[in-house]
């Protein structure tokens, strides 16, 4: 995600085979405006290094050393006649060095190391146009994954125009690793009675950590809180808040017991939080989820065709 780092990595891919105006194909237009680039780069950028295998130029700029991905320079000369093809390099590395140094700046400005700051949060589906404003990615049909930048000059919800600003290669990525390696570790588990289930033995594990606004980021990792051999078939999740999870291991038919008795405790805390997350119950199972819904009249568990012969 972004198409530019500072001192970090991205890469780029060529385009479809097929012939431009000239008759050449896509690929050989890019390496004659890769061979150009090469040509031209010892008086327009002397201390650049150009990676043409992988299609990256590494700049120098205000002494550290941004990656910048080449597709959309290639992009923007194929097809067009190679008269033109100098100064339209001249120009995108012109605004490239000034988009790099000014994305340097705002680095700088936030400690340097922006993608160490970068968590995730899990929210239900957000709606086309914050999709498109945001960076996030799905997780499944029913959530959403939702990058945050974790700094107390700007926390929040990390816009795409700010990754672009901020020259962020691959924010996704670095919001998971930053998630898992500084913010789990600092939740809390333990195992709650599931009351109203009408058997002593149910019990929800739940993973906490108040004030902290990514713990639906477990899901990144459920192994660390249930290990496979606890939950052959599956695990039961609530999210009724960003701070508190709720796991069950489903056990065979005793899941028709435990999940209305979950999904109530589920919406009741979801009702009564200040950082409310999504009222539903799912079933994981594989790395996929399942949103485990009450028959209308019965007000038994819909168990997803998928799933029933897991009841057994």
């Amino acid at each position: 995600m972004g198409n530019g780092s500072v001192d970090g990595e991205s890469g780029g891919s060529g385009g479809p085979e097929r012939a431009d105006g000239a008759g050449r194909t896509a690929a050989a237009a890019a390496d004659d405006v890769l061979a150009l680039l090469s040509d031209l780069l010892p008086v327009l950028a002397p201390h650049a290094l150009l990676d043409r295998e992988e299609r990256r130029l590494v700049l120098l700029v205000d002494g550290a050393h941004a990656t910048v991905d080449l597709e959309p320079l290639l992009s923007a000369c194929r097809g067009r006649p190679q008269h033109t093809w100098p100064r339209r390099v001249e120009e995108w590395l012109a605004a490239t060095a000034e988009g790099s140094a000014a994305a340097l700046r705002e680095r700088r400005r936030l400690g340097g190391d922006v993608e160490s700051r970068l968590r995730v949060r899990l929210v239900p589906p957000l709606p086309g146009p914050e999709r498109r404003r945001l960076m996030c990615l799905p997780y499944g049909p029913l959530l959403d994954v939702v990058i945050h930048l974790d700094h107390p000059a700007e926390p929040g919800p990390l816009s795409r125009e700010r990754a672009v600003q901020l020259a962020l290669a691959d924010p996704g990525e670095a919001a998971i690793t930053g998630t898992l390696r500084r913010e789990v570790p600092t939740f809390s588990v333990h195992d709650e009675p599931l009351g109203g289930t009408g058997e002593d033995g149910d019990r929800v594990r739940v993973v906490a950590r108040d004030g902290n606004p990514y713990v639906t980021g477990v899901l990144f990792d459920l192994e660390r809180f249930v290990p496979a051999e606890e939950r052959p078939r599956g695990l039961l999740v609530g999210l009724p808040c960003h701070s508190r999870v709720l796991l069950y291991a489903v056990r065979g038919e005793a899941l028709l017991r435990v999940a209305p008795v979950m999904a109530a405790q589920v919406r009741e805390e979801f009702d009564a939080a200040p950082d409310g997350c999504d009222p539903r119950l799912f079933w994981w199972h594989e790395d996929r989820l399942y949103e485990l819904r009450r028959g209308r009249l019965t007000g038994r568990p819909r168990v997803p065709w998928a799933l029933r012969s897991l009841l057994r």
